[in-house]
Order: C-alpha cells, then sequence, then structure tokens
C-alpha cells in the first residue's frame, strides 16, 4: 500500500513538469498582467480586444475539454467522493490519507485547468464565453488546494467547490465544450 502512495506524488510530479515546458507564451504578448475583470454585463465574459479573432491553436476546444475533464476527474475522485463520504471529517478512518491525497489532487487539477486557460485564450468563442469563469474556478480550487495542503479540510468550500466545478461545466457545455470527467487509472 505504501507504493501506491509513491506513484501518485511521482505522477503527479511528472504530469506538471510535462505541461510546463509545452506551454506557450501567446498570453503574454496582449500586455495584461493577472487575470481579466469580469464584463459589467454580469456573463463573465472578456472583452474583446484580449480575444483571438480566429483560433490560434489547433484543436483547442477540444483540448480544453480533454484538460478540463481531468481536472474534474481528480477533483471528483480524490476530493468530492471522500468528502461525501466523510473521510475528511475528524477522527475518520484513513483521514491523514485521503487529505494528502486530496492535495496533490488538488495541485493537479490546478495544474490542468492552467493548461486549459492556455487553450480558452486561444479559442474566440471560449476566450469570450469563459475566460472569466476558469479564473473565478480556479482561484476557488486553488483557495481549497491550500487548505487541504495545510492538512485543513474545510467541508463548506468542497461543496462549493464541487458546485462551482459543475456550473462551469454547464457554461463550457451551452458553449459547445462538452466536458466530461477522466481519471487517472488508479496505481
Amino acid at each position: 500500500m505504501s507504493r501506491r502512495l509513491l506513484v501518485l506524488p511521482v505522477l503527479l510530479a511528472l504530469a506538471l513538469l510535462g505541461s510546463g515546458a509545452c506551454g506557450s507564451k501567446a498570453h503574454h504578448a496582449t500586455g495584461t498582467s493577472g487575470p481579466a475583470m469580469p464584463s459589467a454585463s454580469g456573463t463573465g465574459g472578456a472583452s474583446p480586444g484580449t480575444c483571438p479573432s480566429e483560433a490560434t491553436k489547433k484543436f483547442a476546444k477540444t483540448r480544453f475539454a480533454g484538460d478540463a475533464g481531468l481536472a474534474f476527474g481528480a477533483f471528483h475522485r480524490w476530493i468530492y467522493k471522500p468528502w461525501k463520504a466523510g473521510t475528511f471529517k475528524s477522527g475518520a478512518q484513513d483521514r491523514k490519507k485521503a487529505i494528502v491525497k486530496g492535495a496533490a489532487a488538488g495541485a493537479f487539477a490546478l495544474n490542468r485547468l492552467n493548461a486549459a486557460r492556455k487553450l480558452v485564450d486561444a479559442d474566440p468563442t471560449l476566450c469570450t464565453k469563459l475566460k472569466q469563469p476558469l479564473e473565478s474556478l480556479k482561484n476557488n480550487l486553488s483557495g481549497l488546494t491550500d487548505k487541504l495542503k495545510s492538512g485543513d479540510a474545510d467541508p463548506s468550500q468542497i461543496g462549493s467547490a464541487g458546485g462551482a466545478i459543475e456550473s462551469f461545466r454547464q457554461q463550457a457545455s451551452q458553449n459547445g465544450a462538452t466536458i466530461k470527467d477522466k481519471t487517472p487509472p488508479n496505481v
């Protein structure tokens, strides 16, 4: 069993190293520093000047759905399901192991959402409709991951993150990007 616990952090490290080297610096060309501010209409879209007029990466929408699916799958498998089962409660059996796995899954999910953000920036439809909601979702998961890393699993924050993921999934689907959970196989 200790061998299984060792494999998850190794896979996470490989995923973080692998995707960091492949990233594009195109999003820095806009001259913006930090996330876009929400639009006045409240729809969460980005301003047209920060989004491309045509796709800048091949299969951006499909690749976005894949990265988001991996992020959502990791969240559901190692954070949401254990939370629903009560594993994060004080005194629960295997609580420490669940928190460690949850923190690793949160870091992996954030990594995949960062990759998804780069693809959102490369597609005009996704950019105008999903850029700001994706930033909000990333901030939500980042706060949760920080809590898990410190060993503090806040049940209300886990439920809130689950709701935010489902809301984002619906927004993406309405804009032509169906996101299905994808979970790496148990090792």
